[in-house]
This record gives structure tokens, C-alpha cells and sequence, in this order.
């Protein structure tokens, strides 16, 4: 009789994939916005430079009119002419 073989990844492994990352900085970029998820804190903001703290990250956002949509607890919307973003610990 041949048995199947048994999946040998860990739990952890074969999570979904939101529950990895559940908790961790995320960012999605997509046409004129950026949501960043697991925001710390703003450092700088003006309409040319954006910078946040992440954890141990920061992310600072290049461009021209840019400001935050949308800010909570979870993250925030960046908008704008995203021209380029530096990442930095």
C-alpha cells in the first residue's frame, strides 16, 4: 500500500499568507497613493517630503503635492506625485 507523504512544512508555514505578516509594517503602493500599515509615528511633513517611522524603519516619501489622506491607528494613505521613497533603520 503506498501512503501519501505527509506535509512536512511547519504550522507557521501553512498560514495564510495576511497571517504572516499580520502585525508587521506592510506598504501598498498603487496609481497616486501608498497605504502604509503598522505606522508608528510622522517624522517630518511637508509637500515635498514625507517621513515615517515604521518599528525600526523609517520611509521617507519624495514628490511633489503630497500629504496624508487618511491617518489612524493602523497606518495612513500618502497621496500625491510619489516621484521616489528611501528606506532607512
Amino acid at each position: 500500500m503506498i501512503r501519501p507523504k505527509k506535509d512536512k512544512r511547519t504550522k507557521k508555514a501553512q498560514r495564510e499568507p495576511f497571517d504572516i505578516y499580520f502585525g508587521k509594517p506592510r506598504i501598498e503602493i498603487f496609481g497616486g497613493e501608498c497605504i502604509v500599515d503598522g505606522l508608528d509615528s510622522v517624522i517630518e511633513y511637508s509637500c515635498e517630503r514625507i517621513k515615517v517611522r515604521l518599528g525600526t524603519q523609517v520611509i521617507a516619501f519624495y514628490g511633489s503635492n503630497l500629504k496624508i489622506n487618511s491617518f489612524t491607528r493602523e497606518g495612513a494613505v500618502v497621496q500625491g506625485n510619489i516621484e521616489s521613497m528611501e528606506f532607512s533603520s
